[in-house]
């Protein structure tokens, strides 16, 4: 089962479409994708497992994490846990494949001249970025959700220019990383703040100290916040709020489920400071955003 909502079309070549959309994985079950389509996806809510061609065998797919797949035959969404159901929560990017293609064909391509041809050269096969979501990243998808929510005028050329940002920005992280593990392959940096966030989103419903986190990677509460704060652009406990705030907006998604419990569960002692939060963090109180989108989801996706 899927939803989604605020999908925006007709953007022009090599767009097709962008929406944000939430995947509901039966226990011990799996969703496969039918619609083989050039994507990427950002991970906002979830841990799950997944298959796709491309990248060898079962991989883990979290928040925080990005996949970029030009056009595969085979992408299944698997829930391993066999006593509940997992939610995946993402924004998704969906490309024109036969423009790609097309350009693909030419002999001479002219990445900075021409975005189409920026694409088929940077992104030749399925990548997946664990943790790539970074500030730069996580702003421009702030952006994006205020545009497909408003709708105010001239939207599809706001969503377009942002859209385009996200590529080049998934892009350079892309070459970042590559030369970074070129120029040192025991480079730690990048996976002690894949292990911070790792940890964070396993423990959401749970109270976190810094001496808590820092013991867990192994590294001092200082060094820590002050590499993650470097890399991340957010301090520890930014991230926090900010993973707390996101996965209770699609738990809200579920109506069964009070108010009261989606707090306990993303970590909120109390309803009030729950509210507070979330209208701090989305401009909307959690009833006035579970109201907006029951009006907007759309089932199937």
């Amino acid at each position: 089962m899927s939803y989604s909502w605020h999908p925006v079309e007709n953007l022009g070549h090599p767009f097709l479409m962008v929406d944000e959309a939430t995947f509901v994985i039966p226990k011990g079950g799996e969703v496969r994708l039918k619609k083989n389509h050039f994507k990427f996806l950002f991970i906002l809510e979830g841990s799950i497992e997944h298959e796709i061609e491309g990248l060898e065998g079962r991989k883990h797919l979290s928040s925080g994490d990005i996949l970029v797949a030009p056009v595969v035959e085979e992408h299944v969404y698997l829930n391993p846990t066999p006593n509940h159901a997992q939610h995946l929560h993402l924004v998704r990017l969906f490309l024109d494949a036969e423009h790609l293609e097309k350009h693909a064909r030419r002999r001479v391509r002219k990445p900075e001249v021409n975005f189409t041809d920026f694409i088929v050269h940077h992104f030749e096969s399925v990548v997946q970025l664990t943790g790539g979501i970074d500030t730069e990243i996580t702003d421009l998808l702030v952006d994006l959700r205020r545009e497909t929510d408003q709708q105010s005028l001239g939207y599809r050329h706001r969503v377009r220019s942002i859209c385009t940002d996200l590529i080049v920005a998934v892009a350079r992280k892309l070459t970042d990383t590559k030369n970074e593990e070129m120029a040192d392959p025991n480079a730690m940096t990048s996976g002690l703040v894949t292990g911070v966030k790792e940890y964070i989103l396993k423990h959401l419903a749970d109270d976190m100290t810094l001496g808590e986190i820092a013991w867990h990677v192994g590294k001092g509460e200082e060094h820590l916040a002050r590499v993650f704060k470097r890399e991340t652009g957010q301090t520890v406990f930014d991230y926090v709020r900010e993973a707390r705030v996101n996965r209770a907006r699609t738990l809200i998604l579920d109506p069964a489920l009070s108010l009261s419990e989606i707090a306990s569960r993303c970590g909120f002692h109390s309803l009030s400071f729950f509210s507070r939060t979330f209208r701090k963090v989305t401009g909307m109180s959690p009833t006035g955003y579970r109201r907006h989108m029951a009006a907007v989801l759309t089932p199937g996706g």
